[in-house]
C-alpha cells in the first residue's frame, strides 16, 4: 500500500520559491505583461467592432452580430477578468 505525505505547502502556480524575492518579482513583471497583451488584445477587437459597425451605417443588425461573434469564435479572445 502506498502512503503520502502533507507538507502543508500548496503551491497555485507550480513555481518553486526563490530565495531573495526574484521568484516575485518576475511572477509580478509577467501579470504586467500579461495585462497589456490583453488591453493591446482587447482594444484591437474593439476597433474591429467599431470598423464593422461604421461599414453597416451604424445599425446593429442579426447580420452584423452573427459576423462579429464569428471572428470573436475564431480568434483566442477571451472576455476580460
Amino acid at each position: 500500500m502506498a502512503s503520502m505525505t502533507h507538507t502543508g505547502v500548496h503551491c497555485d502556480d507550480r513555481t518553486a520559491p526563490v530565495a531573495n524575492g526574484a521568484g516575485a518579482k518576475l511572477k509580478r513583471l509577467a501579470r504586467r505583461l500579461n495585462g497589456a497583451l490583453d488591453a493591446r488584445r482587447q482594444s484591437a477587437f474593439d476597433r474591429e467592432i467599431a470598423r464593422l459597425l461604421a461599414q453597416s451605417g451604424g445599425r446593429f443588425t442579426d447580420s452584423l452580430e452573427r459576423e462579429i461573434m464569428r471572428r470573436v469564435f475564431a480568434s483566442e479572445w477571451s472576455p476580460p477578468t
